[in-house]
C-alpha cells in the first residue's frame, strides 16, 4: 500500500536524498556513526536547496515523505511508514479495531461505492447501504481522490461527527450526519458444524484477540462432539506472531518448538513453544490455505504440518517468512519494520522472495531450496511457502464473471437487487430465481456491458505482429475473432448455471456480509466439502501424514 502519495517529479527531484537514505541504512548496519551523520547532513542540505531554489514550491512534508518512500522501497514491501493521519490503519493491523464508520469502499471508474457494511456499525445505523455512491465527506468533494484518501477521510477518532453526501440508484442525493465509532473486526467472523459432524472455524486475521476467539470457538464446538475440525486460513494475510503460537497451542499437547525467529546476522532471537493447555489435542485436524494465506497463517500451517498434527489442504500459501514490529516515531507517526525471519519446527524459512542485501546494499541472489523433515520424517522444503499435503481447488468461474467484477457490474447490480431478497431465507439454500436473472440480463443491456476476453487480446496482439511475418496477414485471424465474438454473445446462455451460482453467492455476501458468506460456504464450498471427506477418512488421513517409501 502506498502510504505517502508523491508525484513522479518529486521523486526524481529528491533522488540524491533517497540515495543518501539508502547509504545511511548501509552505514548504520555496518556500525559507522560518522557515515550516518554524514549522510543525514547531505540529506538536510538537499532538502534545504529544494525548498529554497527549486522552480516550484515543495513542502517539507511532501519532500521528506518522498525520500522516506524511496528509502523504504529499497527494502521490502512490508516495511511501511505511517504518518499521523494513518494511525487508524496501524491500530486495525494490531487490534482489529479502528475509529470510523464501519464500511468497505470500492472505486468503479471515477465513483467511490460502498461495497460492504459492518452490521450494526454507524454507517449501517445511519441508513447507508451497499452500492451507495459517496460524493463528499465533511464537505470535501471526493472527485479525483483515490480509495485510500477517501478511507482516511472516513476514519477518525470515535465520537467525532462525520457528514456524508451520497447518491443511490433510485435517489440522486442523500445526506447523512452521524458520529464515528470504535469498529471491531472479529478475527473469527464465523464458526459452525457441518451435517457430517465436521467442525469449522474461519480465522480472518491474527489480531490481538485472535487466539482468544479461536479458543472460544473451539470450546463451543467441542461441546457438540465433532468428529474432525477444519481451520480455514484462506485469505488470511497474517498478523501477530504471538497469536499464531496461541492458536497452534490449542491443538498440540507436546512442548515442541512451534516457531523461532532469527534477526540480523541470523542470530536466534526467540524460541516459542506451546502455551497453556490444549483444547482439542487429538481431534483429526485439517488447515485450509491458499495463495493469500501469509505470515502468521503460514506459521500455524507450517508448525502443524512439521509436527504432523494436521494435514494442510487447498493451495500453496503466499511465502512470507518475515517478522515485523511497530515502532513509534516523532509527531505521532509510526513505522512497521521487518526485524527478523521466522522458522518452523523443522528449521525451514518459507520466505519466497529474497530481500537480503550484502554489506554494499546489493540484493543477494536467492539460494536453492533445501529439504527438511517433519516429525514423522516426511520431506518438506523451505523458501516457497507452505505446500499443501493435498491440492484442492475450487472450480473457476467463467471469464465473463472476472470481467463483470473488474467493471464493478456485480456491485452495481447488487445495489438494485438486495432489497428483493427475502429476509427469512436460509443463506445456504438461496438461489436467484428467473425474475432476478431477467433483471440481471436487462441491467447488463442497459449498462451496455462489453468486455474483451484474454484470447481476443492476445489474437489482436498477434494481428499487430502479422505484418512483420511472411506467411500471416492480420485478416487471417479475423475468422477466429469472429468465432470468439459469436460465442461471447451467447455466454449468458451457455454459462448461465455458473453465472447464476456466482450471483447467488455474491448477493448473499453483500446482504449478510462475511458471516453470511461463510455460513453459505459451509454447505456450498467444494474445498470445504472435499476437506471434510479427507479428515473423516482415517486411512486417507494416515496416508497423508505417513512417510511414502
Amino acid at each position: 500500500m502506498k502510504n505517502f502519495p508523491v508525484k513522479n517529479w518529486a521523486k526524481k527531484l529528491l533522488l540524491p536524498a533517497i540515495i543518501g537514505c539508502a547509504g545511511l541504512l548501509t552505514s548504520a548496519s555496518a556500525g559507522d556513526p560518522f557515515e550516518t551523520s554524514k549522510q543525514l547532513e547531505v540529506f538536510t542540505a538537499v532538502l534545504r536547496e529544494v525548498q529554497n531554489v527549486y522552480v516550484d514550491p515543495v513542502s517539507a512534508e511532501q519532500a521528506v515523505g518522498s525520500a522516506i518512500e524511496g528509502m523504504l522501497e529499497e527494502l521490502d514491501p512490508y516495511t511501511v511508514y505511517y504518518p499521523e493521519d494513518q494511525i487508524e490503519d496501524v491500530r486495525l493491523l494490531q487490534t482489529g479495531e479502528y475509529g470510523g464508520i464501519g464500511c468497505v469502499i470500492q472505486k468503479i471508474d471515477a465513483a467511490v461505492l460502498i461495497s460492504d457494511i459492518h452490521p450494526g456499525g454507524p454507517a449501517d445505523k445511519a441508513g447507508l447501504v451497499v452500492g451507495d455512491v459517496l460524493t463528499s465527506v465533511d464537505g470535501k468533494s471526493l472527485e479525483g481522490l483515490r480509495v485510500n484518501e477517501v478511507s482516511t477521510l472516513l476514519k477518525g477518532t470515535p465520537g467525532t461527527e462525520v457528514k456524508i453526501s451520497a447518491k443511490r440508484f433510485n435517489a440522486p442525493s442523500l445526506n447523512f450526519a452521524f458520529e464515528r465509532e470504535n469498529i471491531t473486526k472479529d478475527a473469527v467472523p464465523f464458526y459452525g458444524m457441518r451435517e457430517d459432524g465436521v467442525a469449522y472455524i474461519y480465522l480472518e486475521s491474527f489480531t490481538e484477540q485472535a487466539g482468544a476467539q479461536v479458543k472460544k470457538a473451539a470450546l463451543a464446538l467441542k461441546k457438540q462432539n465433532p468428529k474432525a475440525l477444519l481451520l480455514d486460513l484462506r485469505g488470511n494475510g497474517g498478523g501477530l506472531l504471538m497469536e499464531a503460537v496461541k492458536i497452534v497451542s490449542l491443538f498440540v499437547s507436546s512442548s515442541d518448538t512451534l516457531v523461532s525467529t532469527r534477526g540480523r546476522g541470523g542470530i536466534v532471537q526467540d524460541i516459542y513453544r506451546t502455551i497453556g493447555r490444549p483444547i482439542l489435542p487429538e481431534i483429526p485436524l485439517a488447515v485450509l490455505t491458499d495463495g493469500s494465506s501469509a505470515s502468521a497463517s503460514e506459521i500455524v500451517a507450517g508448525a502443524l504440518q512439521d509436527l504432523d498434527r494436521a494435514v494442510i489442504l487447498g493451495e500453496p500459501s503466499f511465502g512470507k517468512g518475515l517478522v515485523q514490529q511497530i515502532h513509534p516515531l516523532p509527531f505521532g507517526a509510526q513505522m512497521k519494520v521487518t526485524v527478523a525471519k521466522y522458522y518452523t519446527p523443522s528449521g525451514r524459512c518459507i520466505q519466497k522472495v529474497a530481500y537480503d542485501r550484502d554489506a554494499k546494499g546489493k540484493r543477494i541472489k536467492k539460494s536453492d531450496l533445501h529439504t527438511f523433515t517433519t516429525k514423522n520424517g516426511r520431506i518438506v522444503v523451505d523458501g516457497n511457502g507452505i505446500a499443501p499435503d493435498s491440492l484442492i481447488v475450487n472450480d473457476y468461474y467463467p471469464e465473463f464473471v472476472a470481467a463483470l467484477s473488474a467493471e464493478g457490474m456485480d456491485l452495481k447490480f447488487a445495489a438494485r437487487t438486495m432489497e428483493n431478497i427475502p429476509a427469512d431465507i436460509t443463506v445456504g439454500d438461496y438461489e436467484i430465481n428467473d425474475a432476478i436473472w431477467t433483471d440481471f440480463t436487462d441491467f447488463l443491456n442497459d449498462e451496455e456491458f462489453t468486455y474483451e476476453s484474454i484470447s481476443e487480446l492476445r489474437l489482436k496482439d498477434l494481428q499487430e505482429l502479422a505484418g512483420d511475418t511472411d506467411y500471416l496477414d492480420a485478416e487471417d485471424l479475423n475468422p477466429i475473432l469472429d468465432n470468439i465474438k459469436a460465442r461471447k454473445d451467447h455466454v449468458l446462455e451457455s454459462e448461465k448455471e455458473a453465472i447464476s451460482e456466482y450471483l447467488s453467492d455474491y448477493l448473499i455476501q453483500r446482504k449478510y456480509s462475511m458471516p453470511g458468506a461463510l455460513e453459505r460456504g459451509l454447505q456450498k464450498d467444494e474445498v470445504i466439502a472435499r476437506a471434510a471427506e479427507i479428515v473423516l477418512n482415517p486411512q486417507t488421513l494416515s496416508e497423508l501424514l505417513s512417510v511414502t517409501l
